[in-house]
């Protein structure tokens, strides 16, 4: 008897969707000797991306999905709503829902926000059989930063990357830097929007200072 279980998602904003997707996707690796860095984690609470270099966790307001977690391509996924986007220009409120099972996911569109409105869009892939690194002793912003100021440094790419993420988001928003501790503890960035919260996570440099 087949008893894999399949993650069932409530029907999103697709145009909202893959502003989130692309923004998260951002902080994914690109080298494929990084397998598991390529994707990005998808839970009932959270959407995750990292490089190793920097981070990002995307929080929505509603879930994007109720169920199992997911790694998929970050690649193929922001692809797939891509071009599921471009079909539904012409849709009033184009809706996407994200089903994933254990090896595989599928993104439906829709246009109408009516009850069991007909496929306008599908697109199926597999989901990545990796293990995504646990990032969340890296967010833990319970301990405040008890040393002085150090001379910090940060790489000027990493940080356009966070504001790029930022403004897919919103173009209005702030970016507000919300937690900073010491040299070599991580530096978090925040944007918040009505549909939800985008943190970003990005690792200083020491800086030696010259005499």
């Amino acid at each position: 008897m087949n008893t894999e279980t399949t993650t069932h998602t409530t029907a999103t904003g697709l145009d909202n969707l893959t502003k989130i997707i692309n923004a998260v996707a951002l902080h994914a690796s690109t080298d494929k000797q990084r397998y598991a860095l390529t994707g990005i984690y998808i839970t009932a609470k959270n959407i995750t991306a990292t490089d190793s270099y920097t981070m990002t966790q995307y929080t929505p307001t509603e879930p994007i999905t109720t169920g199992q977690p997911a790694l998929i391509d970050a690649r193929e996924l922001t692809t797939a709503l891509n071009n599921l986007t471009k079909a539904a220009k012409a849709w009033q409120k184009p809706q996407a829902t994200l089903t994933t099972t254990a090896t595989t996911w599928t993104l439906t569109t829709t246009n109408s926000t009516q009850n069991n409105p007909p496929t306008t869009g599908s697109y199926t892939g597999q989901t990545m059989n990796a293990e995504h690194p646990n990032t969340k002793q890296l967010l833990d912003t319970t301990t405040p930063a008890t040393t002085p100021f150090e001379p910090t440094g940060f790489n000027p790419d990493y940080l356009e990357r966070i504001t790029k993420a930022s403004r897919k988001l919103s173009k209005t928003t702030p970016l507000i830097m919300a937690i900073w501790q010491t040299p070599s503890r991580p530096v978090i960035y925040t944007t918040t929007t009505e549909q939800g919260q985008l943190l970003s996570l990005i690792m200083p440099q020491r800086i030696t200072p010259t005499k």
